[in-house]
């Protein structure tokens, strides 16, 4: 379960600075990384071809820089993940289930989650390896103050077979992720849209804790 969660959430993770990045993309991507903390909400839309109606949930993201991730559903039905380090905790306290990873003596979990840390970081040598990219201005009728969006394609066969393409929606005063939309080789589709985004919040002490059942 651990894992196909930790997959779920590559939706917020993926960016991209190819050697043919322009001028303007790797400027945006280093003044993510000025960033050192933050806290938002989120309305996650998952669209797909199974069902007449999209599953939508809502949250809260908090992220501190290097390795710290915390995703917490609250609506409709509760569950966290919470990455610190290398140890990786998943609860889902209406069913009863908690499960723990320690990435040191998993690979394959901790290529995902160091994934997740990507667009948070703004790690662009990093990202370099791993996505192309289409930048442009982002279209009208986005987020309020998006500036950009940059389209990523997986470079690996493995991650394409869980996305197809990326759609990231830029802006803000640090530029920061606004939106994304994650398209799937079948033709789902999650759509994730932040609000109220604070940087350098003042997170509890408990934030970032794995805990237990």
């Amino acid at each position: 379960m651990i894992l196909s969660a930790l997959a779920a959430l590559l939706v917020l993770t993926a960016a991209h600075a190819g050697d043919d990045l322009p001028p303007q993309a790797v400027e945006a991507w280093r003044a993510m990384s000025v960033v050192r903390s933050l806290e938002a909400s989120f309305e996650q839309s998952r669209t797909t071809t199974l069902l007449t109606q999209p599953l939508v949930s809502t949250g809260t993201l908090r992220f501190v820089r290097p390795d710290k991730l915390a995703w917490i559903v609250e609506q409709p039905g509760r569950s966290t993940m919470v990455v610190s380090g290398s140890k990786v905790g998943m609860s889902y306290p209406d069913l009863g289930v908690y499960e723990q990873l320690d990435l040191a003596g998993d690979p394959d979990a901790e290529r995902l989650v160091r994934s997740m840390m990507v667009w948070l970081a703004g790690d662009l040598e990093q990202v370099s390896r791993d996505y192309g990219l289409v930048w442009a201005a982002a279209p009208a009728g986005g987020p309020e103050g998006a500036l950009h969006l940059a389209t990523l394609s997986p470079r690996d066969p493995t991650m394409a077979a869980l996305v197809s393409r990326l759609e990231l929606t830029l802006g803000g005063e640090p530029l920061r992720v606004l939106a994304v939309t994650m398209h799937e080789p079948d033709g789902d589709r999650v759509d994730i849209v932040m609000h109220d985004v604070r940087l350098e919040p003042d997170l509890p002490d408990d934030a970032f804790s794995i805990g237990g059942p």
